[in-house]
């Protein structure tokens, strides 16, 4: 069956171009591959269209294509969702992007100005049959083949080509089309994208807690999306060459949107109708950048950390043996290795003697005398981790008990504890809202509770949910009361959730793609109004 449709209704955009060499290869938007063994002719055109109809399936409709012949006849196609082609106009609008006529020649009243006017309407006649031929033989062999198209969109209709900043529309942007998740879902929401986009393969985007939606575009362009439509708020250029990852953060009392590459980081402001690039050079011996906490630290050798303001970088002191663990504006949260903690400030002379973390079940005092019990072994500080600017966590080690607790870093007081078995890795830390995941231990810090999910290491947070990995490379969703294995290492993991639909990155037709994923009609559902965000990568990009 035939599907024809009105070609007035097919975007400009995309406008593939298909070009046939007849020396074992195709041109595929200037991109040349080589034809697999053993085709040419009708089975040539036939491998052609299906790939660029592959490439393009993600849109979900009917698409523009340009044939070109190895003879230099240009064949203009709609190729549609089912897998049929049908011809195009003989002529598109000017506009059409990818197709190129000559201009007419000049004329003078009604007269031709040509230099033999009845040649040229002969040769043009020839050259219109020969399409017309060209573009029968070329539909008829595509339906001979069957060309399979991939429909895993729906009804959306991007009119903006990826570089828009040199396009004119005189329409509101479109929301992206719906797709299908190539890989499982997370817990709590379907593989049906509400929205997809193309983003760039080397920087990672970014959900800010309050659900705004930032990511590098593929063709390089910095852009910050409403999250309900995908739809760009504001556009920004972004230094060529830059990687890494997009960090929500704030500087100078400011939230800003950071990108980390090579020494210089660059920020955009997000409050304003301007937005211009800001940026901060990294001193010249080196140093690294983490956002664990409210702010960008700046970690320096020589017990120096760093912080930004007005464009520069300030160094605070650190105590003997300490180490920078987050910062907050002016502030550096520090502790060391016998379990003091230090806020210090650029403005401070003297860091002080700072707070005393306490073991774990410490005796304050309140119970002595109250009859005798079985003396416990000394419990020994054996790792203090960094969770956020206000909260940290201190591993102890008692006989062969190992205990976590999560401790406000202002005045040390225990949040939450929770009991290990022997021999298990706690290095690395994840955190969304009250519960903090520290290794395999899930603590909870608005009731203290706390319990260990055997044998798991946290990858991701967002929404009131750990992600971990088990020694089986299966994906856990943990919450503070239950744990949800939901699928291989292939699942999708979230970088955050934003009106109420889970943000995940995922390859589809070697396009680095970014989804807006429903929430589910099954499992754990997300709280209403709930966001959340993985923690940063330290630095940007380590574990993506």
């Amino acid at each position: 069956m035939t599907t024809n449709i009105d070609p007035a209704t097919v975007p400009d955009w995309p406008a593939p171009v298909v070009r046939l060499t007849g020396q074992g290869s195709v041109e595929v938007d200037g991109v040349s591959l080589r034809l697999p063994q053993g085709l040419d002719g009708a089975e040539a055109r036939g491998w052609a269209v299906q790939h660029v109809a592959s490439k393009y399936s993600r849109l979900g409709r009917s698409i523009r294509v340009t044939a070109i012949e190895p003879d230099g006849a240009r064949i203009p196609l709609i190729v549609h969702t089912d897998g049929t082609v049908q011809a195009a106009p003989e002529q598109a609008p000017a506009r059409r992007r990818g197709l190129r006529f000559p201009s007419p020649a000049p004329r003078k009243g009604n007269v031709s100005l040509a230099k033999n006017p009845g040649e040229q309407r002969e040769a043009t006649g020839k050259s219109q049959a020969r399409g017309l031929i060209a573009v029968g033989v070329f539909l008829s062999v595509i339906a001979l083949i069957a060309v399979i198209v991939l429909n895993v969109g729906g009804s959306g209709d991007p009119t903006q080509a990826p570089n828009s900043r040199t396009q004119a529309t005189a329409s509101a942007p479109a929301t992206p089309p719906p797709a299908n998740l190539p890989k499982p879902a997370p817990d709590g929401w379907t593989t049906r994208a509400a929205w997809s986009l193309p983003i760039s393969a080397d920087i990672t985007p970014a959900v800010a807690p309050n659900g705004t939606v930032a990511i590098v575009t593929d063709k390089g362009e910095l852009a910050v999306l409403d999250p309900a439509t995908g739809v760009a708020r504001w556009t920004a250029e972004v230094p060529d060459g830059s990687s890494g990852a997009l960090v929500f953060t704030r500087i100078d009392d400011q939230d800003v949107l950071a990108l980390s590459s090579g020494q210089t980081l660059s920020y955009w402001p997000l409050d304003g109708k301007q937005h211009p690039r800001a940026t901060a050079e990294l001193p010249a011996n080196g140093g690294t950048i983490s956002f664990a906490g409210d702010s960008p630290l700046i970690n320096l050798d020589e017990a120096t950390a760093g912080v930004i303001t007005n464009g520069k970088v300030r160094t605070v002191d650190l105590p003997a043996k300490s180490t920078a663990l987050a910062a907050d504006g002016k502030d550096v949260l520090a502790a060391d290795g016998t379990g003091h903690v230090w806020t210090l400030s650029t403005d401070q002379k003297k860091p002080g003697k700072g707070l005393q973390l306490q073991p774990p079940g410490k005796d304050t005092g309140k119970n002595k005398g109250k009859g005798k019990s079985k003396k416990a072994p000394a419990a020994h500080l054996t790792r203090v981790l960094g969770v956020d600017s206000k909260r940290l966590a201190a591993i102890w080690q008692s006989g062969t008990s190992t205990t976590a607790t999560v401790y406000a870093a202002r005045d040390g007081k225990p949040l939450a504890t929770a009991k290990a078995g022997q021999d298990v890795d706690i290095s690395t830390a994840r955190s969304t809202g009250e519960l903090v995941a520290l290794g395999p231990l899930l603590l909870n810090t608005a009731d203290g509770t706390g319990r260990e999910a055997t044998g798991t290491t946290p990858k991701a947070a967002a929404a009131g949910r750990i992600y971990a990995i088990d020694q089986q490379q299966r994906t856990h969703a943990l919450t503070a009361g239950s744990d949800t294995v939901i699928g291989g290492d292939d699942v999708a993991l979230p970088l955050g959730v934003a009106d109420r639909r889970a943000l995940v990155v995922a390859d589809k037709l070697g396009q680095r793609m970014l989804y807006a994923l429903n929430p589910g009609t099954s499992g754990q559902q997300p709280a209403p109004g709930n966001s959340g965000q993985v923690e940063p990568p330290q630095p940007p990009g380590q574990d993506q």
